[in-house]
């Protein structure tokens, strides 16, 4: 009977994460598409720096679930891996707006981000390797984006 319930509540749990991502692209996508094309929209470094802020959070997050033995099964890596993956398409999206001199060698690191996290869906990502990356080569790469980043200017309209 306790294996019932141990099945049952991560069952539970992987549909809470999975509801949980899925309604925060929804948002970010209703949001992204309902604005007109005459609404001005501010994009500031500050929004930037602090979504980077944001994806170094979750990949610690991650990385602590990954080191606790009973939480490797968790289905909330995969929500936190959708986020991060979101993060950056997100990122991506938004620097576009800025001046292509200034993106022009960030723009392949986002890039070669978002093609590492879409991996996220797929059972094999979350393994060694991705506990090692995570507290080794990836909050590197985010930090050199985030240095990239900062000399940005304060704002730009689109």
């Amino acid at each position: 009977m306790a294996q019932l319930d141990s099945q049952l509540a991560q069952f539970t749990a992987a549909t809470a994460a999975a509801t949980l991502s899925t309604g925060q692209k929804l948002i970010r996508n209703f949001r992204y598409y309902r604005a007109a094309t005459s609404d001005e929209e501010i994009i500031t470094r500050t929004e930037l720096l602090l979504i980077c802020h944001n994806i170094r959070m979750d990949m610690f997050g991650m990385h602590n679930l990954l080191n606790d033995e009973e939480m490797q099964q968790s289905p909330f890596l995969v929500s936190l891996a959708s986020r991060i993956n979101d993060s950056y398409e997100n990122l991506h999206r938004k620097m576009l707006f800025f001046d292509a001199k200034l993106i022009q060698d960030i723009i392949p690191e986002i890039d070669a981000q978002r093609q590492f996290w879409s991996g996220y869906t797929e059972p094999s990502f979350y393994n060694y390797e991705l506990t090692y990356s995570l507290e080794h080569t990836l909050p590197v790469t985010i930090k050199i984006i985030e240095d990239q980043i900062k000399p940005f200017p304060d704002q730009i309209e689109i």
